[in-house]
């Protein structure tokens, strides 16, 4: 440009100047174009990377044993702050910055190219100047880093206190204790926002920031490299941007671990044996112990059987296994010791899904979700194999079909709420007893399914059970004695280990524990009437 304006000529000056005029325009729009292009491409990119990897995420996470959850580094708090905050962090590795690297990178290598052509003495004495400003960026994307890793920890303690206080709403207030939540939440933002003022200074102090690369550029002038080491100010963006990339493989590297782990029961897997099930069950020489409490031991040589068709209660103290039991049969833990058989086949060699296809549990507080009434129902099972008339049958089963039909205004297409709040606790545990039996279960697991009701909801709900356990093996943990008076075999567990088993005269009649329970729930009946 400068010999063009040294010409004497002015109509050639104007020739020419015109010509690169409208070439540098040209090279304006064209350079729109391409940054438009790299923007919406790389965005594009990056949102279809992290919708891929949320959903690979969480699937993960949905085929993990319940061992896993009992972990407390993996809270619902936690997990929720992973899928919600850190995989959309991804995307600032991917976006637009990620095309930034690339021209940055291609500027300076083109720029420390030119000068290597033009003098290459002065290039090599200004290139040694670099790592001067390169270990300034280098502490300044450390400290950043380590600061992301303590923000992602404040994130994931607030999220949880979040999530507990939401979803346990009723008992924060009836124990009026919405201060003590809020000052939790504080003091975890207290801890965090402190180191806040570090951050803002490593950020723009001028020893860390990108202010040493005006030096440089001052130093390259003045020993005569001219305006082209100027062309160094720009492409040394590239650490600022490198810093947003540092602070995603943070993040990157967090999810993938979590992607990589793998569960010791995969409910996802498709090996193991895949057939109908007769219902036999047997537990042999059974020792186990929760993975979070490993010292203390919960089953301790444990024999336990079952036969297809019969009905088992167990018996016993809070603590001494009955629960445990469901859950080893289930196959949400396997035992330290011994086997757990279904049909004489140890259940490890069976496959997880096909085998809890075939099982169906009612616990003591049933779990529905925020949907209809026929969509609860209907959880878990393909809908088209289905029928109406199937669905009714269930409802009647479950002493539900009147008061679905004749009490609520859209009858089975009501929304229940968020964990069922819209129906009684009775009404709650009669639904899930009516999910159980659509399943058509050979199986049938109830943990102290009556124990939180009421004297006339579990009137009702006992007669439900009664009905739907009839031709299944089922296992029974009771509350109430008196609803287990007909089992074919009552089992009193204490410490870890059956201490007496037989029916419910058998057991009368050996006037051990057993007899001393019966005794004592008659008497608080006769006080409580």
């Amino acid at each position: 440009m400068l010999r063009i304006f040294s010409l004497s000529d002015t109509q050639e000056m104007e020739r020419q100047g015109h010509f690169w005029s409208l070439f540098f325009a040209f090279l304006g729009l064209a350079q729109a174009v391409i940054l438009f292009t790299e923007v919406s491409l790389f965005g594009r990119c990056a949102e279809t990377m992290t919708m891929r990897l949320r959903s690979q995420l969480f699937r993960n996470i949905m085929r993990m044993d319940i061992a896993y959850f009992d972990s407390p580094r993996h809270t619902t708090g936690s997990l929720a702050t992973r899928l919600a905050t850190d995989t959309p962090n991804v995307r600032a590795a991917l976006d637009f910055r990620l095309g930034a690297v690339f021209s940055a990178g291609v500027a300076f290598v083109g720029g420390i190219a030119l000068a290597l052509y033009y003098n290459w003495q002065l290039a090599v004495l200004v290139i040694c100047v670099l790592p001067i400003a390169g270990l300034g960026q280098l502490f300044h994307v450390r400290h950043l880093k380590g600061r992301a890793d303590k923000d992602k920890r404040a994130y994931e303690q607030a999220g949880k206190l979040v999530l507990e206080a939401m979803e346990n709403i009723r008992t924060v207030y009836a124990l009026s204790a919405e201060k003590r939540f809020w000052k939790s939440f504080l003091a975890v933002w207290m801890r965090h926002t402190r180191g806040q003022p570090k951050v803002v200074f490593h950020r723009h102090s001028p020893l860390v920031s990108p202010a040493p690369f005006p030096f440089h550029t001052f130093f390259s002038v003045s020993v005569g490299l001219s305006l082209l080491f100027a062309e160094f100010v720009e492409p040394m963006g590239l650490f600022n941007v490198m810093f947003a990339i540092s602070f995603s493989s943070t993040t990157i590297g967090i999810i993938f671990k979590m992607l990589a782990e793998k569960p010791q029961i995969d409910s996802a897997s498709k090996g193991g044996i895949v057939k109908p099930i007769k219902g036999d069950i047997q537990l042999d020489s059974i020792h186990f112990s929760y993975p979070q409490r490993t010292k203390a031991k919960v089953l301790n040589g444990l024999e336990l059987s079952v036969q297809a068709g019969q009905r088992l209660a167990l018996v016993g103290q809070s603590g001494c296994g009955k629960s445990t039991v469901v859950s080893l049969v289930e196959r949400f833990y396997d035992p330290l010791d011994g086997r757990v058989l279904i049909d004489g086949e140890d259940i490890r060699q069976h496959n997880v899904k096909n085998l809890r296809a075939q099982m169906a549990l009612v616990s003591q507080d049933p779990i529905l979700f925020d949907c209809s009434i026929k969509d609860n129902l209907l959880y878990g099972l393909d809908s088209s194999l289905i029928s109406e008339l199937q669905l009714e049958d269930a409802l009647a089963m479950a002493n539900l079909s009147t008061f679905v039909h004749q009490q609520l205004p859209q009858g089975w297409d009501t929304r229940v709420g968020e964990k069922g709040v819209q129906l009684s606790g009775g009404q709650k545990q009669r639904l899930a007893i009516a999910r159980a039996l659509l399943r058509d279960p050979k199986i049938l697991l109830l943990d102290e399914a009556t124990s939180a009701l009421d004297s006339e909801s579990e009137k009702m709900v006992q007669e439900a059970l009664e009905r739907v356990s009839e031709g299944r093996t089922c296992i029974v943990i009771a509350h109430r004695l008196s609803t287990i008076t007909n089992a074919d075999q009552i089992v009193i567990l204490n410490e870890g280990g059956v201490v007496e088993k037989g029916t419910h005269q058998e057991l009368l009649n050996l006037r051990g524990l057993y007899y001393g329970l019966i005794q004592k729930s008659q008497l608080t009946t006769t006080k409580v009437c």
